[in-house]
């Protein structure tokens, strides 16, 4: 079992418990989507369909790479990870500069 705490002095709220990291990426997504700073998970299928590559234009989809993450200004991007592990989760939650913390309990 995980805890999961918004560090955010402007977002008061009780640490959520999940059972896994990838339930623990979920929580995190769906707090900064209450924010209004979305995360995006986008597949290859719908990369077009937000036009995308207007904003990343250097980006090439590679066979290894499933989907990506995009934040809502669309300013960063980063491979989805294959397992949602505590090294990859908190990879992605340093990468988007997020003030979240997660406890094994």
């Amino acid at each position: 079992m995980l805890k999961v705490f918004n560090k955010d002095p402007h977002f008061m709220r009780d640490a959520v418990i999940v059972d896994s990291y990838a339930a623990a990426w979920d929580i995190i997504c769906s707090m900064q989507q209450r924010l209004g700073k979305g995360i995006l998970l986008v597949g290859r299928e719908t990369w077009e369909d937000l036009r995308l590559v207007e904003h990343f234009p250097d980006f090439i989809w590679t066979d290894d790479v499933k989907a990506v993450y995009v934040n809502s200004d669309k300013t960063l991007m980063i491979s989805a990870p294959s397992k949602y592990n505590r090294a990859n989760v908190l990879k992605l939650i340093k990468f988007f500069r997020l003030h979240y913390s997660i406890r094994e309990i």
